[in-house]
């Protein structure tokens, strides 16, 4: 067999492999609809029957009145008021029955449309949530997977309704139409066929190409998406007039363009070209079969009914074929999204969950051990290494180091975000993954230093760290006075109901007034958790502001395990062990005393923070 042969079973094969694949995943994003908005559904599904046959419906009466036209003008027959009365109101009530159905098939286009929109958005919302680490946020395919998603959520289950609406009337409109001209001859329809298919397959390769192209240049999409936020941001705004950024970001937006528009333009031209000689294949069949009905008329085997029955079915036969072309590059491209989706949804925690899981130990009596732990980020980074020391019930311990030393990396496995990828944590002789997750992380009143900023009421934002608090307004007023937030509430029209942020048109609050508020939020939690950690928790703050945190921090987390990671080392003079981290290793440890007098990595960053005291 020759290498054409060859090359012919493998597309053969390849293209038998996508039409299975895209009628299963078509199969499975069918009951979507039905879950979303099942009376609209069925609804929808009559009407869009109904619209399918209507035009063969009408070419078929029109046949019938030329037909009798012709034979009363011939005198064939004699004139019967009835007989064409009756074609006449049959034709009336199919054009009455298309006018009626557009505007109720376009209502409940629309409502199941928005439901599906949500349905779908909810199930990854879901889905996303059900992650119990954050490993998959921080893979970065896995993260241009999911903006992917994100994005054309808003979009493609819209698109697969759309279809749906237009596709269904189409196709089977193109079926009845072939069944009409079969009388004329056997081999019409399949001429009409033969000459259109490859077009169609044609279409369909391309297409896949180019969806293939544009998933590689996601990247680049995303950058160009990222460079017109800095422009277009209040974010990024004073330091892009400041630094005058302006001209950078506009390059670096047309860069990335130009390598994303250069792939698609070529496959796009490739498009253009096939289309181009497979239209003139058509029309040369069309031509064909149009001779040949048109002979048979001139001989007397064909009635007028009959040529115009071609004729009309012919248009209706190309007219209905572009538009399914069309909207079969929208399904294919929606249902490769559907594929995404699906994925999605079937994708795995990359951290185990034990079941049953062990009760947590509350109190907590011995402590919490690390025990070697190691961990590397997914791109081989290696953050923490042999890191080991135990936490004992009650005790305050801080952690120091630079940027970079695995502070935060560390808070993070103990509040269960990660797993390490060596060595073990455990509480009271028990592995921390034997925990239930959920139990565990109630324990954990934390605020991180890159927290988070929500668009909701002061009250909302305090509550949650707490959501069993969000209605218990003297436990959120208690939590606002801790973290020293409470007097700016208070002088504010609507207070602890006062809407923040300015994506809702909200109250906009300061960086030290925000991180004033995430403190509260960790400190409404200190009432049922064991462990309080506070990574920065005056980052943002004035001195002043500093001054009385960290003056009433101690007596607040008195009973507590509490973990603060600082760089500003005269707040850690007080807590009762000091943990100092160098490049993922642990290599000092002990209280502020015992590390001045060893001299050692504590002592440099100590002695460097008092000279700058100094001036």
């Amino acid at each position: 067999m020759g290498s054409w042969a060859n090359n012919l079973i493998t597309r053969l094969k390849k293209t038998v492999y996508l039409i299975c694949n895209y009628a299963k995943i078509f199969c499975r994003s069918i009951p979507l609809l039905w879950k979303a908005a099942p009376r609209e559904t069925i609804f929808l599904a009559i009407a869009l029957l109904l619209q399918s046959f209507i035009p063969a419906i009408a070419v078929w009466i029109n046949k019938q009145v030329v037909d009798t036209v012709a034979d009363i003008l011939s005198s064939v027959k004699e004139y019967n008021f009835w007989t064409l009365g009756s074609l006449v109101s049959l034709w009336v009530g199919t054009i009455f029955l298309e006018s009626l159905l557009p505007p109720w098939v376009e209502l409940a286009h629309r409502n199941i449309s928005e439901k599906l929109i949500a349905d779908l958005n909810l199930k990854i919302m879901l889905k996303a949530n059900s992650f119990v680490d954050i490993n998959r946020f921080e893979d970065s395919h896995f993260y241009d997977e999911l903006q992917i998603i994100q994005e054309q959520s808003a979009y493609q289950p819209r698109y697969l309704l759309s279809v749906l609406t237009e596709g269904i009337p189409e196709l089977f409109t193109i079926i009845s139409m072939l069944v009409l001209v079969s009388p004329l001859g056997w081999w019409i329809p399949l001429l009409i066929l033969a000459t259109s298919l490859p077009q169609t397959y044609v279409s369909f390769k391309i297409q896949w190409d180019a969806w293939q192209a544009l998933s590689q240049k996601s990247p680049q999409a995303r950058r160009m998406q990222y460079y017109a936020s800095l422009l277009l941001t209040d974010t990024y705004a004073k330091e892009v007039r400041l630094f005058g950024l302006g001209s950078l970001f506009t390059q670096r937006y047309l860069e990335a363009f130009q390598d994303k528009y250069q792939t698609m333009r070529r496959l796009r031209g490739k498009q253009a070209f096939a289309f181009s000689g497979f239209a003139a294949l058509s029309a040369a069949g069309n031509a064909f079969a149009f001779y040949s009905v048109v002979q048979q008329a001139f001989t007397g085997k064909l009635t007028p009914g009959s040529v115009m029955l071609f004729i009309q079915s012919l248009a209706y036969i190309q007219q209905n074929l572009t538009y399914l072309l069309h909207n079969c590059f929208i399904l294919q491209e929606t249902l490769l999204f559907m594929e995404r989706f699906f994925k999605f949804l079937i994708s795995k925690n990359t951290m185990s969950v034990t079941i049953p899981a062990k009760p947590v130990p509350y109190p907590i009596e011995s402590g919490i051990v690390f025990e070697n732990v190691n961990f590397a980020y997914p791109d081989g980074r290696l953050a923490l290494a042999g890191i080991s020391f135990t936490l004992h019930p009650g005790e305050i311990v801080a952690l120091v180091g630079e940027n970079g030393a695995g502070k935060t990396t560390l808070v993070k496995l103990l509040a269960r975000l990660y797993d390490p990828t060596g060595g073990n944590i455990s509480v009271d002789g028990e592995s921390l993954k034997n925990f239930d997750i959920a139990v565990w992380r109630r324990q954990i009143g934390v605020l991180f230093q890159d927290f988070c900023r929500y668009s909701l009421t002061i009250a909302e934002n305090i509550s949650l760290g707490d959501i069993e608090a969000m209605d218990d307004l003297e436990r959120l007023k208690k939590a606002a006075e801790k973290s020293g937030i409470a007097d700016k509430v208070e002088s504010l029209p609507e207070q602890y109901f006062t809407l923040l942020g300015k994506q809702f048109g909200g109250t906009e609050l300061s960086g030290g007034e925000w991180q004033k508020l995430a403190l509260a939020r960790a400190f409404v939690r200190e009432e049922g958790s064991q462990i309080l950690i506070l990574d920065e928790p005056t980052a943002a703050l004035d001195p002043r502001s500093e001054y009385e945190i960290y003056s009433h921090f101690f007596d607040l987390v008195r009973g507590k395990t509490a973990i603060l990671v600082t760089h500003r080392l005269a707040s850690v003079k007080m807590a009762d062990r000091i943990l100092v981290l160098k490049a993922g290793k642990l290599i000092e440890e002990g209280t502020h005393e015992q590390l001045l007098e060893k001299g050692g990595e504590y002592a440099t960053l100590w002695n460097m923070q008092v000279e700058q005291y100094k001036f």
